[in-house]
């Protein structure tokens, strides 16, 4: 009988505390009568073409009522020309009562969803619906809220040089095309070797129209819209290594010379591949720089060949002692028949390698290379974001240095790492430059160990579903949206 009693004493105890909890929560669920208030960050606003990703305005609006049903509350906000003639509908779900625009987005609502002229104010409504998924609950409609917004012009996402002085020439169909500037809107920048000639840019291949060309001085551009615009073009004075920069809504331009080094071309030659010669890849920053990653299974000696022959004169590169093997920051000299019988050459046991010549310095790195057993992206462009303990893994493939990947990429950055170090200081993947916009053809790779330097990164303007090829010995990679 006492034991009864106890029983039921804890029981009055817990039970009021048990039921304080239920009313708690039922009563987050429950909204009694309180009226759909909807509210801007700003009402009148003038769009600005150098901040697209910027924020230009958020609605917010309070939950509204349930009408202490216990049902879920969903959202539908719409934007549009007074009266609604024309507008935007986002549906939200449960607990969502926010939307915001970017610069560059609502920009592109005005001219294409609205059709309203760039420059032009016009006057803009909006408002929110609230439907309870109860029956007999009519939906909530929020008052209007007035709002006046000037868009603007936009400028291209893309250029290319064109010109006797180009790469390729004067045709628009294979223009060379620039890389654009992350966090500069409208900045474009390129490096490598013009020819000496005439210079220009256009926007879309194959188009003429529009380009830009020379404007009052060497460091002004010109917008030409049709062929009555003044066509005049840049003038490389001679052939060399170049870099240049623009920016398309300041209309300013830097063309400056860099150094060139001596050899553009360079040729493995030696045992491992039975002594024909193969080509080096020159690095896409960095001229004086080149590479050659390959299966040297057959080891043996090697050189590099300025030219693909072995006539007497040709000038080789080559150790300072003879029968040099592998390792980091090894010495080069040059070399020819010509001056001595000193042909001296490095010998390496079998297996992969990664070899990394400088010719600035006249350093090189022979490395022999274990590939990582997985590759991951991070970035917020990837599904998993900036969480490195999270990052997306890629595919293997049945090559153990080849991956694939094929899903969905938002707007944002990514890079990839080889190890998911948490402290960021392992091994990276990265772009061979920042900010650039992948081509959707095979590109060269930046690899960096112990940390991302420099932390160039991809910038993945358009959302949707993408491709990606990645080859980690070779150092390149193909990402292509779909």
């Amino acid at each position: 009988m006492k034991k009864l009693y106890n029983i039921l004493l804890l029981i009055s105890l817990v039970l009021p505390l048990m039921l304080s909890s239920c009313s708690d929560d039922y009563a987050e669920t429950n909204l009694e009568y309180q009226p759909l208030i909807l509210t801007a960050s700003d009402e009148v606003i003038v769009l600005d073409i150098t901040a697209p990703q910027s924020n230009a305005v958020t609605f917010e609006w309070t939950p509204g009522s349930n009408f202490n049903t216990n049902a879920a509350i969903t959202y539908i906000f719409e934007l549009g020309l007074s009266g609604f003639t024309k507008s935007v509908q986002v549906e939200l779900n449960q607990g969502k009562n926010s939307v915001s625009y970017r610069t560059e987005e609502l920009n592109k609502i005005l001219l294409e969803n609205f059709d309203v002229n760039p420059g032009d104010e016009v006057d803009l409504e909006a408002r929110v619906t609230a439907t309870v998924h109860s029956e007999n609950i009519q939906p909530q409609i929020s008052e209007i809220v007035k709002l006046k917004i000037t868009g603007y012009k936009p400028v291209s996402s893309t250029l290319y040089l064109i010109g006797g002085a180009a790469p390729n020439g004067w045709s628009a169909d294979d223009a060379t095309k620039m890389n654009t500037v992350s966090g500069a809107a409208g900045g474009f920048v390129w490096q490598g070797k013009l020819n000496a000639g005439e210079l220009k840019f256009i926007t879309t291949l194959g188009e003429f129209l529009p380009s830009y060309g020379k404007g009052s001085d060497e460091t002004k551009l010109l917008l030409r819209e049709s062929d009555d615009d003044p066509d005049d073009k840049f003038n490389i004075p001679a052939t060399g290594i170049y870099k240049i920069s623009v920016n398309i809504i300041n209309l300013t331009i830097h063309i400056e010379t860099l150094d060139a080094p001596e050899y553009s071309e360079l040729w493995f030659v030696g045992n491992p591949t039975g002594w024909s010669f193969k080509p080096m890849t020159s690095d896409m920053s960095d001229p004086f720089i080149f590479y050659f990653n390959a299966d040297l299974s057959a080891g043996g000696e090697f050189k590099i060949g300025t030219k693909a022959d072995f006539d007497d004169s040709v000038v080789f590169l080559r150790p300072k002692s003879d029968g040099q093997g592998a390792g980091t920051d090894l010495n080069v000299v040059k070399w020819s028949k010509n001056e001595n019988a000193d042909d001296y050459k490095w010998n390496i046991t079998g297996g992969v390698y990664k070899i990394k010549l400088d010719t600035r310095d006249m350093k090189i790195d022979i490395i022999p290379f274990t590939p990582y057993a997985m590759i991951y992206m991070v970035g917020d462009a990837t599904p998993s974001g900036w969480s490195i303990d999270n990052a997306t893994p890629l595919t293997a493939t049945a090559d153990p240095n080849k991956f694939t990947w094929t899903g969905t990429l938002n707007a944002g950055e990514l890079k990839f790492t080889c190890d998911k170090q948490s402290d960021w200081n392992g091994d990276w993947f990265l772009a061979n430059q920042n900010g650039i916009e992948p081509s959707g053809d095979i590109e060269q790779m930046l690899f960096s160990a112990k940390g991302a330097n420099p932390d160039n990164k991809w910038k993945i303007t358009t959302a949707g579903t993408y491709t990606i090829e990645l080859d980690q010995l070779q150092q390149t990679v193909k990402i292509k949206k779909q």
